[in-house]
């Protein structure tokens, strides 16, 4: 079964997480960026209330097709206890994900809030049947075993 991880990542933590994790797994990697480069101060002051009120970003690529993977993973960063602008967007961006496996991840240097949750509940919204959620704090990332136990779940889903 084929594999994909698609991912927003801000600061590099959640770029570091699935790389490592895609590496494990097999899995492919589709890096999405947001066509609004947040500055940190920006992260807070314009991002976060952003992401509290479950708005969607412009990304680039603004369309991924997924029609030809089995699982897809949702990665994104905690921003305000909240999936970010531009998690939302790679949801809403995913063509022909209907009737597929899925895992929501996120990582956060703190508290994860509901952001799994929500983002599995958009991604369910799409038609994708989530098997799994994860979430790795920085020191989880920085360490591997944040790469390993996502490499474990996206394997174990995708049946490889």
């Amino acid at each position: 079964m084929r594999a994909c991880i698609v991912y927003y990542s801000a600061t590099g933590n959640t770029r570091a997480l699935a790389e490592s994790a895609a590496g494990l797994s097999g899995a492919d990697l589709v890096e999405v960026k947001d066509r609004e480069d947040y500055s940190k101060v920006m992260m807070y002051l314009k991002g976060a209330p952003r992401a509290r009120r479950g708005e969607a970003a412009r990304i680039e690529p603004a369309s991924i097709d997924v029609g030809g993977y089995d699982l897809i993973a949702v990665g994104t960063p905690v921003w305000a206890f909240k999936p970010t602008p531009a998690a939302n967007a790679i949801v809403a961006a995913l063509q022909n994900c209907e009737g597929k496996q899925a895992v929501a991840f996120a990582t956060s240097g703190g508290m994860p809030g509901d952001t799994v949750g929500v983002l599995k509940a958009r991604m369910e919204d799409r038609g994708m049947k989530v098997v799994g959620t994860f979430h790795a704090s920085d020191k989880e990332v920085k360490s591997g075993e944040g790469a390993d136990a996502l490499a474990r779940l996206i394997s174990s889903a995708s049946g490889a």
